[in-house]
């Protein structure tokens, strides 16, 4: 039994070898694969700028340095104070925050809240504005103040009311 497909093929090749019209189709392949190709590059990289991957990097980086600048401050505020000889501190938040997006509201006898929809099919996504950076929750300090009560009293309520945050969430160590 003989394979018609196969030598039906093979004279389509011959055919096209005698009319020259094979070297086109062989570039005007090798150029439709060289477009997708450089195509995916330009498009990958478009994608992941304004996806959301990007903003996950960034609200991280944003929280570590939200976090670590409390936490200096604390630190600061803490060496103020006469007879804290050194400080470190500890901080604790709710979560770590939240993405933004931009929405349109529509007010009237029935609220209507949408996202605002930027691109279109598969490429369409919600606007991104920001981030919102978390509260607050915790505070834990450990210093030298030469083992005075009083001290590290003053401490924790110096940083309750600068913080918003309750004496019970706040704890003074000696060092």
């Amino acid at each position: 039994m003989t394979n018609n497909t196969g030598i039906s093929a093979i004279s389509a090749v011959n055919h096209m070898k005698k009319k020259g019209i094979l070297k086109i189709v062989i570039i005007g392949f090798a150029l439709g694969v060289g477009l997708l190709i450089v195509g995916s590059f330009f498009l990958g990289d478009k994608e992941e700028k304004s996806g959301g991957g990007e903003e996950t990097k960034t609200q991280q980086g944003n929280f570590l340095e939200y976090k670590e600048t409390v936490k200096l401050e604390i630190e600061e505020i803490c060496l103020e104070i006469q007879g804290v000889k050194s400080a470190r501190a500890v901080v604790f938040f709710d979560g770590v925050g939240e993405s933004i997006y931009a929405q349109n509201i529509q007010s009237g006898s029935t609220d209507k809240q949408e996202y605002v929809i930027i691109g279109s099919g598969s490429g369409a996504h919600a606007l991104y504005i920001g981030e919102s950076l978390p509260p607050l929750s915790g505070i834990g300090v450990v210093c030298d103040t030469g083992g005075s009560d009083s001290l590290k009293n003053e401490i924790a309520a110096l940083l309750a009311a600068t913080y918003g945050l309750p004496l019970t969430r706040i704890y003074v160590s000696e060092g």
